[in-house]
C-alpha cells in the first residue's frame, strides 16, 4: 500500500514542540525539500553553515557585506513557510580574529582582544535578522566547540574552541567570550536565546591524556562565570549501525554505563550543572544513526540499516524526552546525508526514518513534555506516556528482539498503530486488549 504524506494540521493553540531537523546550507529553500519539511511537521530548523563572519567581514575594518548571507536569507524564509523556528549557528571566523594556533584557521578560538569586534558583528547580525521576514531569536555560538583545532583540518566546519593543553580544554576562554558578547546580543534583541555551540562530548572520562580532557570544557565555561550568559546547553550524539538488531543508543561502550548516548550525555551535563547550582534546558541538536564504513558495507547501505534508523529515531528521541532532554534534532532532513543519515534519500524522497519521525510527531502532537515512563508492568518493555488534551499516547517497544504482550483495559483502549502509522487490530481477552510489542515501537492511544 502506498503511503501518502500529508501535512500535519495545526490548531490555533501553539505547542512547544520538541522536534527539529537540520538541513544543509542552501537546501531548505529547494522546493522539493521545503515541501518535505512542511509534510514532516517538525518545529525547529538548525541552520548550519549559514553565518560566516569571515565571509561578511574578510578583512579587519571592512564594512559588513550582507550579500554573503543571501543563502541564509532564503533558508530562513523557507523555515518560516514550513512553520519551523530557526536556530542559527555563527562560526567560520576571519583569520585576523582567531588565535591561529597551530596554524591559520577560521576554525579556532577568537583572540580576547577581538571580542569587542565580535560583539559588534553579532549586534549588527541580530539587528538585521530579529525582524521580519526573518524573525530569528535563537543563536548558537559555534558548532562542536569542544574540539581542539589541531585535531581537524584548517578551516573545518567544527567550532574548534578546544585546547588540549588546558585542564578545562578551553572552556574558560569560551566562557569569557560569552561574557563579552552576549550582553550586546541581548541589548540588540531582548528576546534572543543563546545556545552553547553544540558539544561533541566525545567522552565523560578521558583515558588518553595526549588528547586532553574535552569532557571538562563545559565545566570550564561554568568556572568562568558564564552561566548567566547562555540560555540552552546543546550537545550531539551519533551511534553507528552494526548490522544487528540492537538498540545502538544504549550499547555505546563509552556512554552505556550512564544510560546510553542520548540520556548518558544529558545526565553528565546535568550533573555538571548541578555541581554549579544552575539548571538550563538541554537540546540534543544533532543526532542520527549512521552507516559507517568499513564496519558495514554502505555503498549502498543494507535494507536493515533503514529499518534500524526508523526504530532508532523513535526509541532514542522518546527516551531522551522522558529523561531530561528538552529538544531533539535529526541530522539531516535532506538526503542522502552524511553517512546515509538523511531522512530523505538521494532523490529527496522519504526513507523509512522520515515516515517514523512524521508519525512520532503526529502521535505526540500537543502533548505535555516530558512524557512519563510507562511500560504497563511488563518486564523488558520500555515505554513513555504522552498526555494529550483528551487522551494519552503510550509509545512502547521491547528492549530486545522478543515480542511481548501488553494488556490494557478494554474500557480505556482507543486505537493502536505501528511505528509507521498502520492501524493495529488487537486481541481482546476477557476485559483487556492485548497488544504485541516488538523491537519496533508501537503507539497505543488510551482514555486517561
Amino acid at each position: 500500500m502506498p503511503i501518502i504524506y500529508l501535512p500535519i494540521v495545526r490548531d490555533n493553540h501553539p505547542w512547544a514542540s520538541p522536534f527539529g531537523v537540520e538541513v544543509n546550507a542552501g537546501r531548505l529553500a529547494v522546493p522539493s525539500i521545503k515541501e518535505r519539511a512542511i509534510q514532516l511537521g517538525a518545529s525547529w530548523h538548525r541552520v548550519n553553515g549559514g553565518v560566516s563572519w569571515k565571509a561578511v567581514q574578510p578583512a579587519e575594518g571592512d564594512p559588513y557585506n550582507w550579500t554573503a548571507l543571501l543563502r541564509l536569507d532564503r533558508d530562513i524564509q523557507a523555515a518560516q513557510l514550513a512553520n519551523m523556528t530557526p536556530i542559527v549557528i555563527v562560526d567560520d571566523y576571519p583569520h585576523w580574529a582567531t588565535l591561529n594556533i597551530p596554524y591559520a584557521t577560521s576554525c579556532g578560538p577568537l583572540r580576547a582582544d577581538y571580542f569587542d569586534e565580535y560583539a559588534a558583528f553579532l549586534t549588527a547580525l541580530v539587528e538585521r535578522y530579529k525582524q521580519p521576514p526573518y524573525n530569528v531569536h535563537y543563536w548558537e555560538l559555534g558548532n562542536e566547540v569542544d574540539i581542539d583545532p589541531s585535531l581537524v583540518a584548517p578551516n573545518s566546519i567544527f567550532g574548534c574552541w578546544g585546547n588540549i593543553n588546558d585542564p578545562y580544554y578551553g572552556g574558560e576562554h569560551y566562557g569569557e567570550m560569552l561574557k563579552a558578547v552576549v550582553p550586546a546580543i541581548r541589548q540588540a534583541d531582548p528576546d534572543a536565546k543563546i545556545l552553547i555551540g553544540g558539544l561533541l562530548l566525545h567522552t565523560h572520562q578521558s583515558t588518553d591524556l595526549t588528547y586532553g580532557t574535552p569532557e571538562h570544557f563545559f565545566e570550564g565555561v561554568l568556572r568562568s562565570g558564564a552561566a548567566p550568559y547562555f540560555d540552552i546547553v546543546a550537545y550531539h550524539g551519533y551511534p553507528s549501525y552494526g548490522n544487528v538488531q540492537v538498540d545502538y543508543d544504549l550499547i555505546h561502550p563509552v556512554w552505556a554505563p550512564l544510560g546510553g548516548i542520548v540520556v548518558g550525555k544529558a545526565r553528565f551535563l546535568q550533573d555538571v550543572m548541578d555541581r554549579y547550582g544552575i539548571d538550563k534546558p538541554l537540546f540534543l541538536n544533532e543526532s542520527g544513526l549512521l552507516c559507517t564504513p568499513p564496519f558495514v558495507e554502505c555503498e549502498p547501505p543494507p535494507h536493515h540499516f533503514f529499518e534500524a534508523q526508523a526504530d532508532h529515531i523513535v526509541r532514542s528521541f522518546t527516551r531522551g524526552l522522558g529523561n531530561g532532554v528538552d529538544q531533539v534534532t535529526w541530522y539531516t532532513l535532506n538526503g542522502p546525508g552524511w553517512r546515509s543519515g538523511g531522512l530523505l534519500d538521494d532523490a529527496q524522497e522519504p526513507k523509512l526514518v522520515y515516515t517514523a519521525y512524521q508519525q512520532l510527531i503526529k502521535q505526540t502532537y500537543g502533548a505535555a513534555i516530558p512524557p512519563m515512563y510507562m511500560n504497563h508492568g511488563v518486564d523488558r518493555v520500555e515505554g513513555y506516556r504522552f498526555n494529550r488534551r483528551t487522551f494519552v499516547v503510550d509509545v512502547l517497544w521491547s528492549r530486545d528482539s522478543t515480542s511481548r504482550l501488553v494488556n490494557v483495559p478494554s474500557t480505556q483502549f482507543l486505537a493502536a498503530y505501528t511505528r509507521d502509522g498502520q492501524p493495529i487490530t488487537p486481541v481482546t481477552v476477557d476485559c483487556n486488549v492485548q497488544i504485541s510489542v516488538g523491537f519496533s515501537p508501537v503507539y497505543v492511544q488510551l482514555r486517561p
